[in-house]
């Protein structure tokens, strides 16, 4: 059997979804050694000729997994823990399916085109510089200041109790988690607060005292009390988080940063607001909250989000967010959704710990999902088959140049 032959019957097997591990190995192996760029043509070439063009669902969530091993079929750990969130299913034409099929596995900016029906492109072949040394991804650590000033990293600490704050025990549940639990009756105890912070390359998911679940990402912080007494509950964050918030009619639930306010009796939503970014966003994925700034308020229903503009001040509210965006950090992805070049890499340095030069004008923008437990050499190949810009990276810093 032939190259060609070989190919076709590779791609019969992934299209079918009946590919096995060594099928995917050996279709990536024949795709990292394709410089020319003609097997991607000639995957198209077959697809294309050999499938009719009536409507069938283009599987995202299929092609997405299968993009995130063949990136990383280097590192078959992260390969192994990678997972893919719930999509929604769109109707597509039959042959842009398969074509996007076949290059997803190359996360390439022409797979993007054919999913958002743009004309069929192959992308022009781009010379990867091999990378001299990698980074690793981030995980689960932040530190704990207690209310006395005592910190505690959470990442090296044991599982059970860790400290008591008044009539609250601070627990590290087997699962990783820090939780809070009532030793005694907290509405008499004093009104302590605690600060959980991730540093970058850190993230950490936190159940407060009232049960609300909060994700909170890379280079942030939350304080609260450690017990919620009073007519409301309220919390301050400074960065990102993912929000889960118990229902109480009788006390809701308020967090603060610096330029906004978000009320809530109960519901999930995402807030990202850091220092470093020009527009806040909150968005909305079930139930409803109320978002505040300077005196002007917006009420949000599912799928909306609220913005906050530093550069004049204004809030204003976008009907259609992209929601799966918005939370792709707390599902274990990387997400670019036509983020520009200086955006995107705002990102990989909270996540990857590490400093960006540029060395140059790129004015590239990038769409694409990776996994987030992959190393960082893994995302800037994907970015790089833009054809646009090119990475290296010197110790701690990534070069970006055009």
């Amino acid at each position: 059997m032939n190259i060609h032959e070989r190919l076709a019957y590779l791609l019969h097997q992934v299209t079918n979804h009946s590919a096995t591990d060594a099928e995917l190995e050996e279709l990536a192996g024949l795709l990292k050694a394709d410089h020319t760029g003609s097997l991607t043509r000639e995957i198209e070439q077959q697809l294309k000729a050999a499938l009719p063009p009536e409507e069938m669902a283009y599987d995202r969530d299929y092609w997405d997994n299968i993009a995130g091993r063949i990136l990383s079929s280097d590192h078959p750990k992260a390969q192994e823990t990678a997972s893919v969130p719930v999509r929604t299913v769109q109707p597509w034409r039959r042959w842009r399916w398969a074509a996007a099929a076949a290059l997803a596995v190359l996360l390439s900016v022409a797979g993007w085109q054919l999913w958002q029906r743009r004309p069929v492109r192959a992308p022009a072949p781009v010379a990867i510089q091999p990378f001299h040394n990698d980074v690793a991804p981030g995980s689960n650590r932040a530190m704990l200041t207690l209310a006395d000033g005592t910190q505690i990293p959470l990442d090296s600490a044991g599982s059970g109790p860790l400290a008591q704050q008044g009539n609250t025990r601070i627990i590290k549940l087997d699962s990783g988690r820090l939780a809070y639990r009532a030793a005694g009756n907290a509405a008499n105890g004093a009104l302590l607060y605690n600060t959980i912070t991730t540093l970058r390359g850190g993230q950490f998911r936190i159940a407060l005292p009232d049960g609300t679940q909060v994700w909170l990402n890379a280079s942030s912080s939350l304080r609260y009390p450690t017990s919620f007494a009073g007519p409301e509950r309220r919390v301050q964050l400074s960065g990102e988080a993912y929000f889960e918030v118990a229902k109480d009619a009788d006390q809701p639930f308020r967090i603060h940063t610096k330029e906004m306010e978000v009320e809530v009796l109960g519901t999930h939503f995402n807030i990202m607001a850091y220092d470093d970014e020009d527009i806040l966003k909150t968005t909305l994925l079930e139930g409803a909250i109320k978002v505040s700034r300077e005196g002007s308020s917006r009420r949000l229903q599912p799928g909306q989000q609220a913005r906050v503009h530093r550069a004049n001040g204004s809030l204003d509210v976008l009907q259609h967010a992209n929601t799966e965006e918005a939370v792709a950090w707390k599902n274990g992805f990387i997400q670019f959704e036509g983020q520009d070049i200086r955006a995107a890499m705002r990102m990989l340095a909270r996540w990857y710990n590490v400093e960006v030069e540029y060395r140059g004008a790129v004015p590239a923008h990038f769409r694409g999902v990776i996994p987030r437990n992959v190393p960082l050499s893994q995302v800037l190949k994907m970015m790089e088959m833009t054809g646009e810009v090119q990475f290296s990276i010197n110790g701690n810093k990534i070069i970006v140049s055009p």
